[in-house]
């Protein structure tokens, strides 16, 4: 029964981890919304008829490279799931996991990062600041959100259970 706890402890806190990494700070992923917020913002910035239709070839000649990169952060964390639900002890698979979930973070991190700005140099002045003005800033050091509420949560479970130290 421990172990099971430990290993499904320990699956929560990497999926967690693997999250909030690949979240980055926006929401959707790093560096900003997903699909629908992005169309949200672009419509927001009264866009010209040439820049619609260079955003939207922008977006056009990066989507199958999206779906390619978002589909290999499901397989990696999918191949995460099976590995702490069939051999949580082994830490060479996991390490490899975990390399793989990162790797595929940094692919979809560094794609969002080109056609944003390739994006961005579409844009006068004005309509940059907007976007900028759109950008969701880094929560307080001292934020409390659901993670960290979850964490406390576990934290008073094993400070109740564990006992004092000998």
């Amino acid at each position: 029964m421990r172990k099971l706890f430990y290993g499904v402890l320990t699956l929560a806190i990497l999926a967690g981890s693997a999250y909030a990494v690949a979240a980055g700070p926006g929401p959707g992923g790093p560096g900003g919304p997903g699909p629908v917020g992005l169309l949200g913002r672009l419509l927001s910035l009264n866009l010209s008829d040439a820049q619609k239709h260079e955003v939207a070839m922008i977006l056009k000649q990066n989507q199958s490279a999206f779906r390619t990169a978002g589909q290999g952060m499901h397989e990696a964390f999918d191949t995460m799931r099976e590995i702490m639900r069939t051999d949580p002890g082994n830490e060479q698979r996991i390490r490899q996991a975990s390399r793989k979930i990162a790797a595929a973070g940094e692919e979809l991190a560094v794609l969002r990062g080109k056609v944003k700005a390739k994006t961005l140099a579409v844009l006068t002045p004005e309509q940059r600041n907007q976007w900028n003005e759109g950008e969701m800033s880094p929560p307080p050091p001292n934020a409390r959100g659901p993670f960290h509420a979850d964490r406390e949560l576990v934290d008073e479970w094993i400070n109740d259970h564990a006992g004092q130290a000998k």
